[in-house]
């Protein structure tokens, strides 16, 4: 294996990412560009002000740092796996980054090595954004002493744990190919993330009690998850360096060796529902909707996570139905080869109610099994219809987003846009309409009003859509 080749594909990823992220839409002038990065920077500065605003007021002149330290380094763990868990889901259909590098002359162990490191610079990014306001704002605090503790208790273990996720997902895509099984991934990942997830929480909190019931007693915490810290404290930091440096070769040989020799392509649908229900159009939609991988993905958190509220006895409205909603963002790329034939071809507010409408007939049943549960639970009927109004909202936001910044088949990042402003935008309506304290009927009054013109706006988004296509196929 080729240690230049594996740079090389690293950058070419890299490139390739920023090219067709930074090229696409608002983004692709030089203006809009740099009012993205300044928000983003005045955004992560505005969190580092805050958390040392909070930090100093609750552990300011305090010796408390020791079991926060201690209670962050236990739930790196948790952290970590939901940005791989995110990263993972999201390069499962990556298939052009990988294209990429198959006309390139390298094998399959460098370009697997090429795209760890990739995967692992992005997921770095991503848990900066979690502990970096965290670690900044110790060290303002409490001083340039406490920046090895920093580096032991948070950012090896961050690395540490991320190589093994990434072992672990090599040996377990290498087990599914020997059971020929390689392209049925996209249902078996999603299903160990989502478990793993349901099964770290619970840990994480147990652990973080016990860490504050071992300070109050005066008692000395200790655990294999405290490894490094541990190191320093009693032998120094050079120490806690050089095991670090020794697992991540082990574990870096391990992931190359357990790479496998050939690429073998995803699964892009299950069957769910039967074909003969395609003689209607929006028996068309369903259909595409209900196959569809993000669909798949979808229902799978779903019912993980509603299993782990029923085993944790978790009394609260099922919210986690909301999930369900952001694959709207999809729905309008997804569909697009149904409004492509000519037997389909009508106007667009018909096939946006079809578009629509398959949404619902998803979400309603996936949501007649977790509500029961949550009936069951002991959660009122009350509580569980503001959710239906919450999810359709959603449902309609998140459909206006994907006809407004669609999202590029293989381009894993793309969608990030997406969702992003769908999120920030259903915040901003939510925390709105909580600042304004309004009564029940005036803030459904509102989001009436907000849901039409979105319905509005979708469909005239959806009429320039088609008018382009049509231009673009009559020249």
């Amino acid at each position: 294996m080729r240690l230049g080749s594996t740079v090389l594909l690293f950058r070419l990823f890299w490139i390739f990412i920023l090219r067709r992220v930074l090229g696409q839409g608002l983004l692709a002038t030089r203006t809009m560009r740099i009012a993205g990065a300044f928000v983003i920077v005045i955004g992560f500065a505005g969190f580092n002000v805050l958390s040392y605003t909070v930090m100093r007021q609750y552990l300011g002149g305090t010796d408390l740092f020791g079991p926060v330290l201690a209670i962050a380094n236990v739930s790196v763990g948790f952290w970590v796996l939901i940005a791989y868990t995110l990263i993972r889901v999201l390069f499962l259909k990556a298939d052009e980054l990988l294209k990429l590098s198959f006309n390139l002359p390298a094998t399959n162990k460098e370009r697997t090595l090429a795209f760890a490191l990739f995967e692992a610079s992005v997921v770095a990014v991503m848990t900066v954004f979690v502990f970096g306001a965290f670690s900044i704002s110790t060290v303002l605090l409490e001083g340039p002493t406490f920046i090895p503790k920093i580096v032991v208790s948070i950012w090896l273990p961050v690395a540490s744990v991320y190589l093994l996720l990434s072992l672990a997902y090599y040996l377990l895509e290498r087990a599914l190919l020997l059971m020929r099984l390689g392209r049925l991934r996209g249902l078996v990942v999603p299903i160990i993330l989502a478990t793993g997830l349901s099964l770290l929480f619970p840990y994480t909190n147990e652990q973080t009690a016990v860490i504050a019931q071992s300070f109050i007693e005066g008692r000395e915490y200790s655990s294999p998850l405290l490894m490094y810290a541990t190191l320093e404290k009693n032998f120094g930091l050079w120490l806690a360096m050089l095991i670090f440096a020794a697992a991540a070769m082990a574990i870096v040989a391990g992931i190359v060796a357990a790479a496998p020799r050939a690429w073998v392509p995803l699964r892009r649908f299950i069957i769910m529902l039967p074909s003969r229900i395609a003689t209607w159009r929006l028996g068309a939609y369903t259909l595409v909707l209900f196959r569809s991988f993000e669909t798949l993905v979808a229902v799978i958190f779903v019912f993980a996570f509603s299993l782990f509220a029923w085993l944790q006895h978790m009394t609260i409205p099922p919210y986690v139905l909301a999930l369900i909603t952001f694959q709207g963002v999809y729905a309008y790329v997804n569909s697009e080869p149904l409004r492509r034939m000519s037997a389909l071809d009508v106007s667009a507010w018909k096939n946006y109610l079809s578009i629509i409408g398959s949404q619902v007939i998803l979400w309603v049943a996936v949501a007649i099994p977790v509500v029961a549960a949550s009936l069951v639970q002991g959660i009122e009927i009350s509580a569980c219809l503001p959710v239906a109004g919450f999810c359709l909202s959603n449902i309609l936001i998140s459909t206006l987003i994907g006809i407004a910044f669609p999202p590029e088949k293989g381009n894993p990042f793309t969608v990030l846009v997406g969702a992003i402003l769908a999120i920030i935008i259903i915040l901003t309506i939510a925390l709105g309409l909580n600042v304004f304290n309004l009564e029940p009927v005036m803030s459904a009054v509102v989001y009436s009003v907000l849901n039409i013109l979105v319905v509005t706006y979708s469909i005239l988004g959806m009429q320039r859509m088609e008018r382009i296509r049509r231009h673009e196929m009559a020249s």
